[in-house]
């Protein structure tokens, strides 16, 4: 099959362009006989890739959401008539404004923009994000939990979805050394629901708190909140983000709704437990090998941040359990799911 990929945000520092490199490298590792072209706006960065790959590059203008939406809707449909590609894949919730010549699936990772007050996208853009959904032949989601929603409030049918789960970080060969504080990742964005965890930390004591993310107001953003015991480290890097999570005491997660919940993930692979939240996808990803709390309960979660910090043993079965579920999700496995999906279309043609 020749296989036509829309990565309008490959190699950026998002979840998208995480996404899309992570994909497009397994995808390169798997053994079979399909042809892949890329296309790509001509400032993003792909990937060294085997010659099944053909990056196809072209002009959007950075930065004018206007201009990015035109490109979507026009350039790659028209790349991929051009190279009879028999299934056109979009790694993000766009879609030709036409019906094209061959089938379209459609990445929506979750339904957060219609689920959560405050992160639907203005209209047209709204518009344009639900239409290229429903008129999708094929939507790949992250989660079951992800894959109801977009059911429930976007009225796709059920057969029409497909989960590929993301892949999880190599697990750490073993633990190590733990430092006094509680790692938080998601800043101040309003959904990740770092005030319940400036409560709670209040009552830990000899503990402090680390924040890693933005931390600046805006419609999604609550004000940043100064306090004693709490470390502000805004954006870091890969490496230092992997150290923060190996010397945590614990991850403390109680977001309020995820697609998928990579944070998860990311800390049980550097063999660190987990404190997340009861909802959304959460308890999916997490698999038992998490402590799960509601993401309203202050008390709970402090308790619970308590229970990790004093008891050595917790933490080690946390450990031992969290390094379990992470072996379970590969990023092969998500390219196999996604394979499976594109000869599923192109078997129906």
């Amino acid at each position: 099959m020749r296989i036509g990929l829309v990565a309008r945000f490959l190699g950026e520092p998002i979840g998208l362009g995480t996404y899309a490199v992570n994909l497009l490298q397994a995808l390169d590792r798997r053994e079979d006989e399909h042809e892949y072209f890329v296309y790509t706006p001509t400032w993003n960065e792909v990937p060294p890739l085997g010659t099944r790959f053909r990056p196809r590059r072209s002009r959007a203008l950075r930065g004018s959401r206007a201009a990015l939406t035109l490109w979507d809707q026009t350039v790659p449909p028209v790349a991929a008539a051009r190279d009879r590609v028999d299934v056109l894949h979009y790694l993000h919730p766009a879609g030709p404004p036409f019906s094209p010549s061959c089938p379209v699936i459609v990445n929506l990772l979750d339904a957060i923009r219609w689920v959560v007050p405050g992160y639907r996208l203005p209209y047209p853009y709204d518009w344009l994000e639900r239409r290229a959904v429903r008129r999708a032949d094929l939507i790949l989601t992250l989660s079951e939990s992800a894959l109801t929603d977009i059911e429930r409030v976007l009225g796709i049918p059920r057969a029409k979805i497909r989960v590929a789960y993301l892949g999880g970080p190599p697990l750490d060969p073993a633990p190590s050394s733990k430092e006094p504080y509680f790692l938080f990742v998601g800043g101040t964005e309003k959904r990740k629901n770092l005030a319940v965890v400036l409560e709670a930390v209040k009552s830990v004591e000899g503990y402090e708190l680390r924040v890693v993310g933005a931390n600046s107001a805006s419609p999604v953003h609550d004000a940043r909140r100064d306090q004693s015991g709490v470390r502000w480290l805004g954006f870091v890097g890969e490496e230092e983000l992997v150290e923060q999570y190996r010397h945590a005491t614990a991850l403390v997660f109680p977001s309020r709704y995820e697609g998928f919940g990579l944070p998860v993930l990311e800390a049980m692979a550097r063999r660190t437990p987990v404190i997340a939240s009861n909802s959304s996808s959460i308890p999916e990803v997490a698999q038992g090998a998490a402590i799960l709390v509601d993401p309203g309960d202050v008390k709970g979660l402090r308790d619970a941040m308590w229970r990790v910090a004093a008891d050595e043993t917790l933490r080690e079965e946390l450990i031992e359990r969290g390094a379990e579920v992470v072996s379970g999700f590969s990023w092969d496995e998500t390219a196999r799911a996604t394979v499976a999906a594109y000869e599923e279309l192109g078997s129906a043609r």
